[in-house]
């Protein structure tokens, strides 16, 4: 089947990673969408079982702290977009490992990015999106929204370096 679009997510065995692609998948039937995850504490493929014979899935186990992995997939799939949710979360764990947290959220990210530049050059309509909680982006106003003008301000200062992929 030829896809008019092939979409990477990272993250997609997580709990909004799940969601995301099950809703990309139904809205969007000409798209292949890639679910590129670990499968670490937080991922759990059971949360897509019902989505899992699409034929516009598919399911890679990969790190993004491996750029071999990510480039072959950027390759294998010629992706068009990346929808990045990866992420170590939980301020309880960043306490107890607070390296895991720079390796997979701004070492993975720069490898996501870097990634998207080498194979996306200068080739218009690709697109990057870092979906972040927050933990990155601060608490929300009274209107219940994130104002964009406010400034990023990580409640947990392990956090605080996950706003460079959005500044690059």
């Amino acid at each position: 089947m030829n896809f008019s679009k092939n979409i990477l997510v990272t993250g997609g065995a997580g709990f909004i990673g799940c969601h995301v692609i099950k809703l990309l998948l139904n809205k969007y039937p000409f798209y292949r969408i890639i679910n590129l995850d670990a499968l670490t504490y937080a991922g759990n493929l059971e949360n897509l079982f019902d989505v899992e014979e699409a034929p516009n899935y598919v399911f890679e186990k990969a790190n993004i702290l491996y750029t071999e992995e990510i480039d072959r997939i950027f390759e294998e799939y010629s992706i068009d977009a990346v929808i990045h949710l990866a992420a170590e979360s939980h301020v309880d764990r960043s306490i107890l490992s607070p390296l895991d947290f720079v390796y997979t959220n701004i070492i993975g990210t720069v490898n996501l990015l870097n990634s998207a530049k080498k194979y996306w050059k200068a080739t218009a309509g690709k697109r990057f999106y870092h979906i972040s909680t927050d933990e990155v982006y601060g608490s929300l106003c009274d209107s219940g929204f994130l104002q964009k003008q406010l400034p990023i301000h990580p409640i947990h200062l392990t956090l605080h370096p996950r706003q460079l992929p959005i500044i690059l």
